[in-house]
Parts: C-alpha cells; structure tokens; sequence
C-alpha cells in the first residue's frame, strides 16, 4: 500500500493528522521551549517571590501605620483649632478676651483689681497664643464663684499659673491693742476667709483656612464682630413720569 492509498483511509488520515500535529509541537518546542521552561518556577523562584511578598506586605504596613498616625495628627489639628479663639467669631483677642473677662467680673459683681493687656505671639502660620494676667482680692465664696464663671467662657481659657494667698488686710489690730480675729473667735462670729489671687490666663488662637462651618463650630459670632448681612433683592418703584405744565395746573 502507498502513501496515497494509506491516506485515502480513515485510520491513514488519522495518522497523518496526528503526525502533523506532533510536528507542530515540535516546531513551536524548539522555538519558545527555553523560554517557557526559564518561566517554570522552581524552588529558588519561589523562595525569591516569599521575599519579594514579604517585603510588599512590610512596606504596606508601614504605609498604612504612616497613614493611621497621620489621621491622628490631622484629628488632632481639627480638635485643637476647633477650641481655639476663631476672630471671625470671636472677634480680635487683643481687645474682646479683654470684654469677656470684664462681662464675667461686672456680672459676678466681682470686682478685680487689674486686667493686664494682651499680646498674642505666633506658633506657626496657623496657631497663635495669648496671655492675660488678672488679679484680685475678696471672700473665698465670692473668689470661687468668680473663677467657676471664668471657666464657662467660650473658647475655653486655660491657667498658665494660677496663686492665692491670704488676705491680710482686715485681720489687723484695732487701735487699743485687741486682735480683732481672736475676739470674734472668742465669741464664735469668725469673719469669713479673705483671698488674695493672682494669676495667667492662656487662650490658643487659630487663624488656618478651615472655616467654622468645617470645624462644626457652633457658637455665635460675639457683639465685636461685624457680620454682614446677606444682600436682598431691591424692589425698584417705577419712576412717575412728570405731568405737563397745563396738566398739572
């Protein structure tokens, strides 16, 4: 039988397409064959990749550990501008901390005896701070009800330092030579404790682009501060034309 009557058969075509085909792979073996073999991971490629694996997971958790305490930072930021002194609300501080303190003294009937000026001084582009000294002198009850309203002022004031002392001023002697302190006491009318306090108020400021709306402040603009009033449509009266001489006669 010859190889065109083999191939006239089915099990000759067969076997011819089976050659081809075997053909086929070995052409394609030899041409791409090392390529293909260089890709087929060994032991070595695979300890290679463990390490490049675990170092992509180290470096994404030190991103993720960057960005975590990055958010902390900028939480922070938020947190600390939002309880600072805002001069769109606030108003200047170098004269309304000023007002504010004179408010509580005047409404406590608190007299104080100075209030010491205000000079802020700059952190950085965003933050500022400012002190204020303020001293006085009264009844212990009447000193605390003061320093309680003190601490109710918006932003929130913080003490630099704060010092007390007696009150010596009414415990002297009388002019026959009687203590006056021990004679009340031997007739149990102890006059109320004086005190003297001296002290440093400390306000942070914040002057960054976040507005207030942003930092979910909530308290109203106070008197010192001009706030400008939204502009209304004008309604324009039609001018009325003017009547002629004769009409109007």
């Amino acid at each position: 039988m010859n190889l065109k009557q083999f191939a006239s058969t089915k099990k000759g075509q067969l076997i011819l397409c089976f050659c081809a085909l075997g053909a086929v792979w070995l052409i394609l073996l030899i041409n791409y064959g090392s390529s293909f073999l260089q890709d087929i991971p060994d032991e070595k490629k695979i300890e290679s990749a463990k390490a490049e694996l675990a170092k992509a997971r180290a470096e994404n958790k030190k991103l993720m550990e960057e960005k975590r305490k990055n958010q902390e930072i900028e939480q922070r930021y938020i947190q600390m501008a939002s309880n600072a002194w805002l001069p769109g609300i606030d108003g200047a501080v170098e004269t309304s901390l000023r007002r504010k303190i004179s408010k509580v003294s005047e409404k406590q009937q608190f007299r104080l005896n100075s209030i010491g000026s205000v000079n802020p001084v700059r952190i950085n582009n965003d933050f500022l701070y400012a002190d204020i000294s303020i001293q006085g002198a009264g009844d212990i009850d009447d000193v605390i009800r003061f320093l309680a309203e003190l601490a109710k002022i918006e932003p929130r004031l913080s003490w630099r330092q704060l010092q007390f002392s007696p009150d010596h001023r009414f415990n002297r002697r009388q002019g026959g030579g009687v203590d006056t302190v021990n004679l009340a006491a031997q007739l149990n009318v102890l006059p109320k404790t004086r005190l003297n306090f001296r002290g440093t108020l400390r306000v942070l400021i914040y002057e960054g682009k976040l507005t207030p709306e942003k930092l979910k402040v909530t308290r109203l603009p106070s008197a010192e501060v001009e706030v400008v009033p939204e502009e209304s449509e004008k309604t324009v009266e039609p001018e009325t034309p003017a009547l002629p001489a004769e009409v109007a006669k």
